[in-house]
């Protein structure tokens, strides 16, 4: 069969950090790898606007694509266009909002959601649409029945993520030189786990994962980096020092083959601390970045968010990853009840860890989350394209235009060339004259699309 895979676009209205890093859609690259013997495509519509061109040349049988919230509506979009060109076209969903909120998806233009890891149950569907099979024998899908959408079994393929194959990367090859994070370009996704044992109630990824936390094995890991053609490799993993152990052996794996690359990983900072060492190895073979959500100079705000975090933590796994010349992306969360004093507060504190890279994000409850259902009734807008991290679409304490000049604020201020220059962070951004030009257009771009970020809230 012909299948097109489709990463769907964002609106203007969405803001995101698509200026510091886009990367390549892994959640249709595993797809892809599921269906060997059909003949597949896909098209990136961040850079490849004309999906109908592509869809009247390829005449897929299968349309397909995934969706977090704020993708919903253009991927609904997406769909509407397939099923205007040919009523034949079969229309799939899936991802994190479809696994979480898949009524939002029982619209005339799709036939089928996939819940959940979708490798299998996404194979076994388009199996059974070669062969004339009812697909309601297909576990993990809700699908349209006559006018009413149905649910099959559920299906729990994270007990097999070692059976996974791996991500089909040839299928992103025409824009495998569009794909970047910060400086680095190319660069590539890698997941050696699904889940996380925490239970944070802002974040949506544990319950879409069930609430389990599995890990690859290292050895799948290392082979699979080791296929990677980019220097620059970025793991997609929640929390990737949580089992020491296993990283210690895919570090030993990595010296042992010369697998040479570049990585930025995701960590709790209690992660950090508890294994300085390995650190220390990492960095040896290429760690240069690692995301701690911080997310607040005073933690005991993140009590009722079910994070449980301590200051000297904090600053320690700092101090340690510095230490190893590896820079720390210090993550903060501004609340909704934030004074400008307490985005002052953040900067300092920026100021007295000596961190350069940082990234600020607006307590959202995200679709499908224990904190949305939690707050529901105080959302101040259910357009889900503004549910971005970065539109307060809970009330604010400032006016909602004091509250976004103050976050661009922030953002303007941290990310100055400037103050790269004082702060010397040890992967210094190239700091040529055009270079300086242009972080500095960005950032001015960014600072507006910010700072006005209260308008479409007034619209709704």
């Amino acid at each position: 069969m012909r299948i097109l895979l489709v990463k769907p676009y964002l609106s203007p209205s969405t803001l995101t950090g698509g200026d510091y890093m886009e990367l390549e859609p892994l959640e249709l690259e595993y797809l892809a790898s599921g269906l060997p013997d059909h003949d597949v495509q896909l098209i990136d519509m961040r850079y490849e606007k004309d999906l109908e061109s592509r869809i009247n040349t390829f005449q897929p049988h299968i349309i397909a694509s995934t969706a977090y919230s704020v993708h919903v509506y253009n991927t609904l979009r997406i769909m509407e266009t397939a099923k205007r060109i040919s009523k034949d076209i079969f229309t799939v969903v899936g991802g994190h909002h479809a696994t979480l909120m898949p009524h939002d998806f029982q619209r005339r233009e799709i036939d089928a959601i996939v819940i959940g890891e979708g490798v299998y149950s996404f194979r076994d569907l388009v199996e059974n649409l070669e062969r004339g099979l009812s697909i309601g024998s297909v576990s993990g899908l809700c699908f349209r029945k006559g006018s009413d959408f149905v649910f099959t079994e559920p299906r729990n393929d994270i007990e097999k993520i070692d059976l996974f194959p791996f991500p089909d990367r040839n299928i992103t090859r025409r824009y495998r030189n569009e794909y970047f994070y910060l400086w680095w370009r190319p660069a590539a996704l890698i997941r050696s786990s699904i889940g996380c044992a925490y239970r944070c109630s802002f974040c949506p990824i544990w319950k879409a994962a069930g609430g389990k936390l599995k890990f690859r094995s290292p050895q799948l890991v290392a082979d699979e980096l080791a296929a990677i053609d980019e220097d620059f490799v970025l793991f997609c993993d929640d929390n990737v020092f949580f089992d020491s152990e296993r990283m210690a052996t895919l570090y030993r794996l990595l010296k042992e083959r010369n697998i040479k690359k570049e990585y930025s990983f995701y960590s709790r900072p209690e992660a950090i601390v508890k294994c300085p060492d390995l650190v220390e190895k990492w960095a040896e073979i290429g760690l240069r970045f690692v995301f701690l959500g911080i997310e607040a100079v005073d933690t005991e705000k993140l009590i009722p968010l079910k994070k449980r975090m301590d200051s000297r933590t904090n600053e320690e796994a700092v101090r340690i990853l510095k230490r190893n010349s590896i820079d720390p992306i210090v993550g903060f969360i501004l609340f909704p009840e934030s004074s400008k004093r307490d985005f002052d507060q953040i900067y300092d504190y920026m100021e007295e860890l000596r961190v350069y890279y940082s990234e600020f994000s607006v307590l959202t409850p995200l679709p499908g989350s224990d904190l949305y259902w939690e707050r529901k009734e105080e959302l101040t807008t259910e357009n889900y394209e503004l549910f971005d991290n970065l539109h307060p679409v809970l009330p604010t304490r400032l006016e909602q235009r004091e509250f976004c000049k103050h976050l661009a604020r922030l953002w303007i201020r941290a990310y100055s060339p400037f103050r790269a220059i004082r702060v010397k962070p040890v992967s210094e951004p190239p700091l040529s004259l055009g270079r300086i030009t242009k972080t500095l257009m960005t950032a001015w771009k960014n600072y507006n699309s910010i700072k006005n970020g209260y308008k479409p809230l007034r619209t709704q």
